[in-house]
């Protein structure tokens, strides 16, 4: 494991280290004021500011604000990152091709950039995140709803178990359904499935799809269907759950 780190190199010495790096197969981090252009399905631009940027040797590009865990621009892996010198200012442009995008970073001052050949064979294993989810929401129903109460955990119907039954502060049923990932739609289908199930004997019942993030297709089917979608943002994860903000989302 070799960890290199330059102080506010010039915009040559940055390319060299830079490209070095994405030969070796290295992760590089750079601090440095910068501004960002996005061209792909949209377009999109970010002002210049003091930022943290991450390149990947999988083509991930990762854009950081000083504030928030999360990237506020990104490149998922699968394409290339390099750097080139462009009217005097360094300039990290990471691309793919399926679908076509690409992400100009124009380096206006590097503070510093450290080079750092890792080695990870390891496999990130959870246990117990939806399980934590439950137990956080039987604890704090709440967070749902203001005056909803938990009537059972785990209710056993003909089409499966629901995880909660619920009354709402008017004494409305309502079902709930529990996602430890972004929802999708098959997560959509299991709920109105639900609902329908507890229809047949009262029309007043409410169904509710708890999630960290859901697309706004899936808002979309919720919402046309009488269903509602409640974030649990705090509940959120990286890659399998998508929960970070897209290049699109400048």
């Amino acid at each position: 494991m070799t960890v290199e780190r330059v102080s506010a190199p010039t915009p040559a010495a940055f390319v060299d280290a830079a490209n070095a790096a994405f030969r070796n197969g290295a992760v590089l981090s750079v601090q440095a004021r910068c501004e960002v252009e996005y061209n792909g399905r949209t377009s999109g631009y970010l002002g210049d500011g003091d930022r943290l940027l991450v390149a990947k040797p999988d083509g991930t590009f990762l854009v950081h604000q000083p504030t928030g865990h999360k990237p506020v621009n990104w490149m998922p892996g699968g394409g290339t990152v390099e750097a080139r010198t462009s009217q005097g200012d360094a300039v990290l442009l990471a691309r793919r091709s399926n679908p076509t995008e690409r992400v100009e970073t124009r380096l206006h001052e590097v503070y510093g950039v450290t080079r750092f050949d890792a080695e990870d064979g390891a496999t990130y294993e959870e246990s117990g995140t939806e399980a934590e989810m439950h137990e956080y929401i039987e604890a704090n129903p709440d967070a749902l709803e203001a005056g909803l109460r938990v009537v059972e955990h785990e209710r056993e119907t003909k089409y499966g178990f629901i995880d909660f039954y619920a009354v709402d502060g008017d004494g409305t049923p309502v079902v709930i359904e529990v996602k430890r990932i972004q929802a999708t739609l098959n997560h959509f289908d299991q709920l109105k499935r639900y609902v329908d199930r507890y229809a047949e004997t009262n029309d007043d019942v409410r169904g509710m799809l708890v999630a960290p993030s859901a697309s706004e297709r899936v808002t979309r089917a919720l919402r046309d269907n009488g269903l509602e979608f409640v974030a649990l943002a705090e509940f959120g994860l990286d890659a399998t759950g998508a929960t970070e903000a897209k290049l699109t989302d400048f």
